[in-house]
């Protein structure tokens, strides 16, 4: 099994739990394996189906980021037994949402919708 990451918006005059994905990251679908390894990295432990705004999530993923680069060896006893996943799997992930937000975001035909009405969700 493997996440579902996805960008999007609000959509007006609906249910407050009705989104309108606007996009994904290349690495949109890394594997329950690397919860963990997220979890511990990111400093937040975050909840699958559950929609955050951009703007709080972007801290957490640049820490897991940096994390993930510099402090591998804290890291290493949460890879799976089973090898689906993983650090580098995490990291690529993780890497794959800031390039979204910082590149294919400036891009895309939603490139004016402010960073701070963007949500993303697990």
């Amino acid at each position: 099994m493997s996440y579902d990451i996805r960008f999007g918006v609000k959509v007006a005059g609906a249910p407050d739990d009705c989104y309108a994905v606007i996009g994904e990251p290349e690495r949109h679908s890394p594997t329950y394996n690397n919860r963990e390894i997220f979890v511990k990295s990111m400093g937040w432990d975050y909840h699958q189906g559950e929609w955050y705004k951009l703007t709080d999530v972007i801290p957490y993923i640049e820490r897991g980021i940096h994390e993930l680069r510099f402090n591998k060896k804290a890291y290493k006893k949460l890879e799976p037994d089973n090898g689906w996943g993983g650090i580098e799997s995490s990291l690529e992930a993780l890497e794959s949402i800031m390039y979204w937000i910082t590149n294919d975001m400036e891009w895309s035909w939603n490139s004016d919708v402010p960073k701070d009405c963007i949500y993303m969700c697990w």
